[in-house]
């Protein structure tokens, strides 16, 4: 692959995700590194690559009005095709004639050679052509999955569940790129000095909202991952809704918690911290990989007082005894769709089938958990999804079930969000609070 070369990486890097489904965040960073970008050349492969997965849809649209058997066509010349056509069409300041040539040359060198001239006369003809407007005999949910880049599957859910007016600006907000935020660690560090050495570095950045004494938007396209801070523990990526999830636990010293799935574990550093290292915390994951991650990212933030433990939390529930923990954190294993914003390839991947399940193993999860926590302990549950049988079905469930009660976390969370956890469960919807997708509930074993 050439070095420096955006476009050409992206081809590859959407390879990479559509084909072997890979998630998008680590063929970025991986594509990004082989082909040596930086500044403008990282950014532009950033946007394209994101852009196209969250425009598919569209596209796909688009180019199938255009070309009689699309569907048929080879899947990689159909993503160089989607990745011109998002170019052209959809972010539309780039010049026309910068993408279609970049293109062809890409088409030179990956793909057959019927398909060079191919993907100049398509593409030239897109540059052209004014932009496509849906229409035909399709249903108004066939229009919205068009028009709105999401599956229709989603799209009928969500104009059920909270209205179709406010399932347009979700899905709209779904087609803005997220901020990259980052948690500072303020337990031996500080915003402003933060923001000082990253500015400093190059870097641009300003106060989350909502977080301001702990959390930074970046504004400069960067892996912060190589920078001295990440190293020292200083800082790590994390998004707003996620970064409250500890806050509702309110975790204090001397306590014993359990964080039932904790990799990759900033969660539960975060909770040793708030305890100032003194207690106990029990760390389960399942995955050899993603423990070793956890042990990697436990040790870089200074999280002195954790226990980690490699097996299935259902497993480890059946070794230990009743009443063991003050509370307990259940950070659920979930369909991810609240981070479509973020990892726009989920909503592709998804299915009402894998909601269902994943819905099934939370209950089974919480169904272990729960016995272990002491009576007037306190559980938090929290997913990255609005999908109701992983939220309100699963609050339900546990309060129709088991002796719980809910507990108002408002006085816990910034006083702009507090309204959201007055009934000790908050819904977080990107278009509302510019986070991901998320819900988290507080409950109290009686």
């Amino acid at each position: 692959m050439s070095s420096n070369n955006p476009r050409e990486a992206a081809f590859l890097c959407l390879k990479e995700i559509l084909l072997k489904n890979t998630y998008s965040q680590i063929a970025l960073k991986e594509w990004a590194h082989k082909a040596n970008l930086k500044g403008k050349d990282r950014k532009l492969f950033w946007e394209i690559v994101l852009g196209t997965l969250r425009w598919l849809n569209r596209i796909d649209y688009g180019l199938s009005r255009q070309i009689k058997r699309y569907k048929r066509l080879p899947e990689e010349v159909k993503i160089l095709l989607r990745l011109g056509y998002y170019q052209i069409v959809i972010l539309d300041r780039i010049p026309p004639y910068s993408a279609v040539n970049e293109s062809v040359e890409i088409a030179k060198k990956m793909l057959p050679q019927k398909f060079h001239k191919f993907t100049n006369a398509v593409l030239r003809k897109s540059a052209r052509l004014p932009y496509p407007v849906v229409k035909g005999e399709l249903s108004c949910d066939e229009v919205a999955s068009i028009a709105l880049s999401h599956p229709q599957w989603l799209v009928q859910r969500w104009r059920k569940c909270f209205g179709i007016e406010e399932a347009v600006k979700l899905m709209r907000s779904n087609l803005r790129p997220a901020p990259y935020s980052i948690w500072v660690n303020i337990h031996y560090t500080d915003v402003n000095a933060v923001r000082k050495t990253l500015r400093e570095s190059g870097i641009e950045c300003r106060p989350l909202k909502h977080m301001e004494k702990e959390m930074l938007e970046v504004l400069s396209t960067v892996d912060l991952t190589e920078h001295p801070l990440y190293k020292e523990g200083l800082i790590t990526a994390q998004d707003l809704a996620s970064r409250l999830v500890v806050k509702v636990l309110n975790p204090l010293p001397g306590e014993t918690v359990l964080d039932a799935c904790a990799a990759p574990g900033i969660k539960t550093a975060q909770i040793a911290l708030a305890m100032e290292n003194s207690g106990r915390v029990v760390a389960c994951e399942i995955s050899p990989e993603r423990h070793q991650l956890m042990r990697e990212n436990l040790s870089r933030l200074g999280a002195a007082i954790v226990e980690t433990v490699l097996d299935d939390v259902i497993a480890f529930c059946q070794q230990i005894e009743d009443e063991t923990f003050d509370k307990i954190l259940v950070d659920a294993p979930c369909s991810d769709l609240g981070t479509a914003r973020r990892r726009p390839e989920i909503k592709w991947r998804r299915s009402l089938e894998d909601v269902e399940r994943f819905s099934q193993k939370q209950r089974q999860i919480l169904d272990a958990i729960i016995p272990k926590l002491k009576k007037g302990g306190e559980l938090v549950y929290s997913v990255c999804s609005i999908e109701k049988e992983e939220t309100e079905e699963i609050l339900n469930y546990l309060l129709s079930k088991h002796s719980l009660e809910p507990i108002p976390f408002d006085q816990l969370i910034p006083e702009s969000l507090a309204p959201l956890g007055a009934e000790g469960h908050a819904l977080f919807l990107p278009h509302k609070t510019n986070s991901d997708g998320f819900f988290i509930t507080k409950l109290r074993r009686l």
